[in-house]
């Protein structure tokens, strides 16, 4: 297959393998962002390619978007003409069942999350989005959390977190994706915004490091253990990437207009060493 030259430049994390690229999380040269989480016993896929649509695999998606997409309502236009085809990805073994979430420059948030083969977005008002449940169930057992009676995202809850965070009670820690759900949008929520671009990077990776899921150096070549690979906090507007992998907890600080500016129009590997 011929390569495919992408509308625009992307910036990201995710890993190789026999030379392919599976992004985990990036952003793109106009201010586009994805991210894909984990939706086991959720996503569902096409079992064949569909004709007069555009097949991906879960695992390009995020690919796809980025190089073609300018913003989310781009996206939606678009979605119908997508069909997301439940195929493994490469030499592995195994179809990976993801949701996404995603945010632009517009400031708008939603997520995409394949519950049936008729893909649409959903706005995610909370900004914040884990592994399994739906987005709807997360919110709802936020609410339950904060002990507010709606089911939706309101002015409540944000009153709720605030007060919450302001009492210096524990946040849910742990593993599961809805305490860490929870965690992250009490933190997101309940707090003032930064005033500056330094201190939204050092906020936003407290409240990633609170969620992450611990690296166990004696369990890392075990297929099994599920742990944080890499934190990342993606700036829009300067766009530029911050980048910190769990095995030795170095930050790295990636620009990509400053790539831009030296004519990179090939792929660009960074070492996480």
């Amino acid at each position: 297959m011929p390569n495919k030259h992408t509308k625009y430049a992307i910036l990201g994390s995710g890993r190789t393998l026999d030379q392919f690229r599976l992004m985990g999380d990036g952003f793109n040269s106009a201010g586009l962002a994805c991210a894909e989480l984990y939706f086991p016993n959720r996503a569902v896929y096409h079992d064949a390619l569909v004709s007069g649509k555009q097949n991906l695999t879960p695992q390009d998606l995020i690919l796809w978007f980025l190089g073609n997409y300018g913003s989310i309502a781009e996206i939606e236009a678009d979605l119908p003409n997508i069909a997301l085809i439940g195929q493994v990805w490469f030499k592995e073994n195994k179809v990976y069942p993801f949701h996404w979430i995603l945010t632009d420059k517009s400031g708008r948030t939603a997520v995409l999350e394949p519950t049936s083969l008729e893909l649409k977005l959903v706005d995610d008002p909370v900004a914040v989005l884990t592994n399994t449940p739906e987005l709807a169930n997360h919110i709802g057992r936020l609410n339950q959390f904060l002990n507010v009676d709606e089911p939706t995202f309101n002015e409540e809850t944000v009153h709720a977190a605030q007060t919450y965070l302001a009492s210096n009670t524990p946040l849910p820690k742990g593993p599961v994706p809805t305490k860490r759900f929870i965690s992250a949008a009490i933190n997101r929520w309940g707090q003032k915004l930064p005033d500056t671009d330094e201190q939204a990077e050092t906020e936003l990776f407290d409240t990633l490091e609170q969620v992450a899921l611990p690296l166990d150096p004696a369990k890392i070549a075990r297929s099994n253990h599920n742990y944080t690979h890499y934190e990342s906090v993606l700036n829009l507007e300067t766009q530029i990437y911050y980048y910190r992998a769990m095995t030795n907890h170095r930050l790295q600080r990636i620009s990509l207009l400053d790539l831009a500016k030296n004519g990179e129009k090939k792929m660009i590997i960074f070492p996480n060493e």
